[in-house]
């Protein structure tokens, strides 16, 4: 029975480790063309030849909100990570200890992902 718990929470371990920007491909029609512009200026534009390192201005309420939300984003980040390391952890250690590390570990992966979702 402690066997099966293992390989079942290895096999998790892997899923929720898997890269997730895989994406499947349509079986429908092929994807439309994006509409063209209405009426571009002819010759080359000054944005599209840029030819040296230009500073992007933008303003401080922008800045101020994306620094936020970075912020908001590590802590569940950091809660997954933990709840991985507690996963291989207890699945190396074994015996009873160790599906109590995986147990809280799952959870702690759970929390974080139900967080980062948010």
């Amino acid at each position: 029975m402690l066997a099966r718990l293992r390989s079942f929470s290895l096999l998790i371990a892997v899923i929720v480790a898997a890269p997730v920007n895989a994406r499947a491909q349509q079986l429908g029609a092929a994807p439309a063309a994006p509409a063209a512009p209405a009426a571009p200026a002819a010759g080359p534009r000054r944005d599209l030849t840029a030819t040296a390192v230009r500073q992007i201005t933008s303003s401080t309420a922008n800045a101020s909100a994306t620094l936020a939300k970075q912020r908001n984003v590590t802590k569940p980040v950091a809660l997954m990570i933990v709840g991985g390391a507690a996963i291989v952890l207890g699945l190396l250690m074994g015996e009873a200890i160790g599906t109590l590390f995986v147990v809280g570990g799952a959870v702690a992966v759970l929390v974080g992902l139900y967080q980062y979702l948010q």
